[in-house]
């Protein structure tokens, strides 16, 4: 073979090999979760302005395999339905009828002092036993309690989500970097009529 074609090939491999130590690797993770939307008769929950359909899933920041994380924020509103001709409910009701479906036409005005209440939290890390996690949700930066009602100040709303506790000592195991934890809560916003 002709040495001036193997001392370039010698170096193609050898420079090849180099760059090849020097890799860096990520993990990249697209999630989608069915919403599970209950419409109400009279009122209809949105995102900030109206916005329908409204964002109901943020990241999770993890600080490392302590299983500590804090969120980025989701916010909502509850307005009330449009009538179908229309015009707003009065006292509640529509002698038309209520628009329906989670649609642009059905956002009517917004209620500033809507309850907000949380019926479910689950934490989730694989098939892990999760539940000495001590994950809270929290309502414009003050922890909610399942079940127990938070009467807004204002029309729009944030949530967010954190775990302050290693969760090594929870669940008796240290999460593996690349772990997925997620958090679903379910949320649930009425105003008496």
């Amino acid at each position: 073979m002709n040495t001036k074609i193997v001392l370039p090939l010698a170096l193609l491999t050898l420079s090849g090999a180099a760059l090849a130590a020097d890799d860096a690797t990520t993990t990249l993770h697209w999630k989608g979760i069915v919403p599970t939307v209950v419409p109400g008769a009279g009122v209809i929950i949105t995102g900030p302005s109206g916005r329908v359909p409204y964002i109901d899933t943020a990241g999770l920041n993890v600080k490392d395999t302590t299983g500590v994380f804090t969120s980025d924020q989701i916010s909502l509103e509850l307005h009330y339905r449009l009538c179908t001709d229309g015009t707003t409910p009065i006292e509640g009701a529509c002698a038309s009828g209520f628009v329906q479906g989670e649609v642009a036409e059905a956002v009517g005005d917004i209620i500033p002092d809507a309850s907000w209440t949380m019926s479910s939290l689950e934490t989730i890390i694989g098939t892990l036993d999760t539940t000495g996690v001590a994950t809270v949700v929290k309502m414009e930066g003050t922890p909610m309690e399942k079940s127990k009602p938070v009467t807004a100040t204002t029309g729009t709303v944030t949530f967010t989500t954190e775990n302050t506790e290693n969760v090594e000592t929870a669940m008796g195991t240290e999460l593996k970097p690349g772990q997925n934890i997620e958090v679903h809560t379910v949320i649930n916003s009425a105003k008496a009529i």
